[in-house]
C-alpha cells in the first residue's frame, strides 16, 4: 500500500475533453516514487475519481525542469495496485483514493477548483 506524506493540486487541465485535476503526491515510505494523480469529478461516489496515475521518478538534481514529456514520468494506472492477500487490486485502489481525498483539505480544494473551472 502507498502511504501519503503530502498531496497538492498542481494544475487543472483537460483529459478526454473533461476537466481534470493533476495532483502531486509525495510518498510517506522510503523508496516509493512520487506520483502524479489525475482526478475527475464523479457524481456517483465520493465526488471524484482517479483516472490516471504516473510515477514521477524525476531527480531534482538532474531534472531541474518540470517536464512530463521525458522518461521520468511513467504511466502506472493499470499496474499501480496489485492487491494483497487481504485486498483485491480494486479494493486497494479504492482505499488509496479515499485516503487521498481525505488528506488535509484536498477534497475541499478539488471542489473549489472544479467549480471555478466551469
Amino acid at each position: 500500500m502507498y502511504y501519503i506524506k503530502d498531496a497538492k493540486i498542481r494544475r487543472m487541465l483537460e483529459y478526454d475533453g473533461a476537466p481534470c485535476a493533476e495532483v502531486g503526491v509525495l510518498p510517506g515510505a522510503a523508496g516509493d516514487p512520487a506520483l502524479l494523480v489525475y482526478i475527475v469529478e464523479d457524481k456517483r461516489e465520493e465526488g471524484f475519481e482517479i483516472i490516471r496515475i504516473l510515477t514521477n521518478d524525476a531527480d531534482t538534481a538532474t531534472d531541474w525542469y518540470d517536464n512530463s514529456l521525458h522518461d521520468a514520468f511513467v504511466d502506472v494506472t493499470a499496474t499501480a495496485f496489485t492487491g494483497s492477500p487481504i485486498m483485491s487490486p480494486e479494493e486497494e485502489k479504492n482505499k488509496f483514493q479515499r485516503e487521498l481525498l481525505i488528506f488535509g483539505d484536498l477534497k475541499k480544494q478539488l471542489a473549489i477548483r472544479f467549480r471555478d473551472h466551469d
